[in-house]
């Protein structure tokens, strides 16, 4: 993915105002501080979606929604993270940078990769017109000439240096993964003898190729290696022509073939998509949710193709919000969907099992239960454990409720004692935004989160507060990630007193803990100023003193193990030193 310098985003979200971008979509209305709106990401009859000017944030408290107006435009306006910034620089009168075009920032130029790609895909489909084989191969296989041009179809002749001779930077060539340097010296061609397919991002530019061996190659398949243009676990074949094909996309079918895509397409199926020689990731997720409510998943019906399904939906849980919804398609022995829609029954033998796809719940339940004795209380027991993890997964709304009844029915637990249970691992809820409401939550809620969470909620919902700080020492020495964090987002809030938190938020788009972040931006805490910044000064020093005493016992723990090497420790120092060991490995949680 191309990386753009944070200074330029930062400059960027600084002169775009999120309330005048979303009300352009969605029509707001002022709610004291903030705006609100119905949901554009789910049904709903009563608002639940709210803006804030001051953090330049959206939540939806029904779905779970939420980002920064380039969030926004990647799930309103269905774009990727680059064009969202396009759309916005142009709106504000902004060029993005030239070194935005590279990976890092002493990494290649894109522009050079892409028409390195145009002209290698120009190369391929006129080599494929003129070979009479491939041509025959294709008629055999029932791929029709209006299909071979809409998905662009190509030939890479069988020979090292076919594509080399035509391209004249080879350097960039070989960045974009079209052509392999020679140790001595010299590139030759990457794809030799292969039907190519060209992998095309949501503008229609081509990024990659995936290539079918016409020989007797081991490697059936041969995709394009990572590059600066393309990341398998970000992009789906086919889902351009599907965006180019259907104006609205109600399903999307992920196959695991791109000649599984094409057949689909050909007999009335136009949105079809595959990954690209990898499992679906939660990227891939992501990006499928933008372009539509429901994704259906067609696997085989063997062993292989339910561990597919199950990992499938682990990646699905945290996405599935609001009206979205994943079923699984699990198709007869032998057959594939390129097979079952060119067989006897056609178009509406496909249609029919595509109907017949079974739930995301029906399958997860399955799973749940496997091996078990629901009969017994520990099989029951068992259930309530296993789906502890899935369940939590989920965002709060419908999907998750409908979850925790199923698992109540089939366990005998009340619904109200599973989501107790269950509570444990989750973020308090948003407390009442009533005065009294917010009164009679305040010891509950702050006894409920770990000191790093309620660290980072208080600072977002007010990063004033990081003036209050005199200094971060021992923040950024404690163990925990989010200490560290939190330590940063003072820091950072203290030098820059006038940034909004969205601005902040997009610094850590690429941290593995972002989702995390923005959930606790989200948040609401209770109480008015004073009260939050003596909570949010308590926290700190509870962090300090955390780091002191581990330096404490670290401290101790070197002592004993020096005095270990000089001879047998007495019981009394050994019992010390097994309890130091065991509470320096104690690994504090990232925030959750």
């Amino acid at each position: 993915m191309a990386r753009i310098p944070q200074h330029f985003i930062d400059q960027l979200l600084e002169r775009t105002d999120i309330v005048s971008l979303i009300d352009e979509r969605v029509s707001l209305k002022k709610a004291g501080r903030e705006y609100t709106a119905c949901c554009p990401f789910h049904d709903e009859k009563t608002p639940s979606f709210t803006v804030s000017p001051t953090k330049q944030f959206y939540h939806c408290f029904g779905c779970g929604a939420h980002g920064t107006a380039i969030s926004f435009l990647m799930e309103y306006d269905r774009l990727e993270f680059r064009d969202a910034v396009d759309v916005l620089a142009s709106a504000v009168g902004l060029e993005i940078p030239e070194e935005a075009t590279s990976q890092t920032p002493s990494g290649p130029p894109r522009e050079p990769l892409l028409d390195a790609m145009r002209q290698a895909d120009r190369h391929y489909q006129a080599a494929l017109r003129r070979d009479p084989g491939v041509i025959e191969y294709l008629k055999n296989r029932g791929v029709s000439g209006e299909m071979a041009k809409l998905y662009g179809l190509g030939f890479a002749r069988d020979a090292w240096d076919d594509l080399t001779r035509r391209l004249p930077n080879k350097a960039a060539a070989a960045q974009a993964g079209l052509l392999i340097e020679r140790d001595s010296g010299g590139y030759f061609d990457r794809f030799r003898n292969r039907l190519m397919f060209p992998i095309r991002d949501t503008r229609g530019r081509t990024i990659a190729f995936g290539g079918r061996t016409l020989g007797s190659d081991s490697a059936k398949y041969l995709n394009s290696p990572e590059t600066p243009l393309f990341h398998k676990s970000d992009h789906m074949y086919g889902l351009f022509e599907a965006r180019q094909a259907l104006r609205q996309i109600d399903r999307l079918l992920v196959v695991e073939g791109y000649m599984d895509v094409i057949a689909l397409a050909q007999h009335g199926f136009p949105n079809a998509v595959a990954t690209l020689g990898t499992a679906t990731t939660a990227s891939h997720l992501t990006t499928l949710f933008r372009h539509t409510e429901e994704v259906v998943f067609c696997f085989d019906g063997d062993a292989a193709g339910v561990r597919a399904a199950r990992k499938a939906m682990e990646h699905s849980l945290g996405v599935m919000r609001g009206a979205r919804r994943v079923r699984f398609l699990f198709l007869p022995e032998g057959e594939d969907p390129d097979s079952l829609v060119r067989g006897d029954g056609g178009r509406d033998a496909m249609a029919a099992a595509i109907e017949s796809a079974r739930p995301a719940s029906d399958v997860l339940l399955s799973g749940l239960t496997e091996g078990l004795d629901l009969a017994t209380p520990d099989g029951r027991a068992q259930l309530v454990e296993r789906a502890r993890s899935p369940i939590n997964t989920l965002p709060p709304d419908a999907f998750r409720a409908e979850m925790v009844a199923e698992i109540s029915r089939l366990s005998g637990l009340p619904p109200e004692d599973i989501r107790e249970l269950y509570a444990a691992n989750q973020p308090a809820p948003r407390p009442a935004t009533t005065p009294n409401g917010a009164e009679s939550k305040k010891s509950t809620y702050s006894a409920e989160l770990p000191p790093v969470t309620r660290g980072l909620m208080l600072l977002l919902a007010d990063p004033s507060l990081a003036t209050r700080i005199g200094s971060t020492d021992g923040l950024r020495d404690n163990d925990n990630p989010g200490a560290q964090i939190l330590a940063e987002a003072i820091d950072f809030f203290a030098t820059n007193p006038t940034v909004s938190v969205a601005q902040w938020l997009e610094h850590y788009r690429e941290h593995r803990f972002f989702e995390r972040l923005q959930r606790l931006a989200a948040t609401d805490p209770p109480g008015d100023e004073e009260h939050r910044a003596g909570e949010f000064a308590d926290v700190v020093a509870r962090l300090q003193q955390q780091s002191r005493s581990r330096a404490t016992l670290r401290q101790r723990y070197n002592t004993l193990v020096a005095q270990q090497e000089r001879g047998p420790l007495d019981e009394a120092a050994a019992k010390e030193l097994k309890e130091v060991l065991s509470q320096l490995q104690g690994r504090p949680q990232p925030p959750t």
